[in-house]
């Protein structure tokens, strides 16, 4: 197996995928591949104190000696067009391509996002990654009123994080509760009554 694994995605998923497979006994090629220029990093932290703390750095997943000490390739700011599985191949935006004997998707998900409009205005932001949050960071630095679409857990986290920051927020949730997908309706009105006593304003 010339060309070992190739994982598509460097979150919590890529990495452990890695790891494991080291930790396994794996000893062929193994790429780990990334659309972004970080070191792999934490995400949970991002809709907590990181945006509202203009000091707060990035929390890495593993340290860079572990990738090099591990012989594990890891190659930032990589985008993948295209998989050809008749040819055990990816092709890489921008041109190139990259062979592989197995490979391992954990892209991961993205936010949903509505089709509405405006929704493609500047101040119209969604979080997945540090760009974002840092953005959020930013922008929300600059304005006194926030308006959160989703009452899930990471929609009530930013929401929690502005208000401490001194924002004005507002969650709006398309159901009739927060949390309608995560949580029994008894802990979800509980941490409805905790935000609004913070000032949080939930249109639901």
């Amino acid at each position: 197996m010339k060309n070992g694994v190739v994982i598509v995605g460097a979150g919590h998923a890529g990495v452990q995928a890695a790891a494991s497979l080291r930790e396994d006994g794996y000893d062929g090629p193994v790429i780990l591949v990334g659309d972004e220029d970080e070191l792999p990093y934490h995400k949970p932290p991002l809709s907590k104190t990181f945006i509202k703390d203009a000091e707060a750095k990035p929390q890495p997943l593993r340290g860079e000696a572990f990738y090099t000490g591990s012989a594990i390739d890891y190659r930032p700011g990589v985008r993948i067009d295209r998989i050809d599985a008749g040819r055990r191949s990816l092709d890489i935006a921008g041109g190139g391509a990259l062979a592989f004997d197995h490979l391992i998707l954990a892209t991961g998900s993205r936010p949903r996002t509505l089709p509405l409009p405006g929704a493609d205005l500047s101040g119209v932001l969604s979080l997945r990654s540090l760009a974002d949050a840092r953005l959020i960071r930013d922008l929300s630095a600059q304005t006194d009123e926030v308006v959160i679409l989703g009452g899930g857990f990471i929609g009530l986290e930013i929401a929690a994080t502005l208000r401490a920051a001194g924002r004005t927020v507002t969650v709006v949730e398309a159901v009739d509760r927060l949390l309608g997908r995560a949580v029994a309706p008894v802990v979800a009105s509980h941490v409805r009554q905790r935000l609004e006593a913070t000032g949080v304003s939930i249109l639901t």
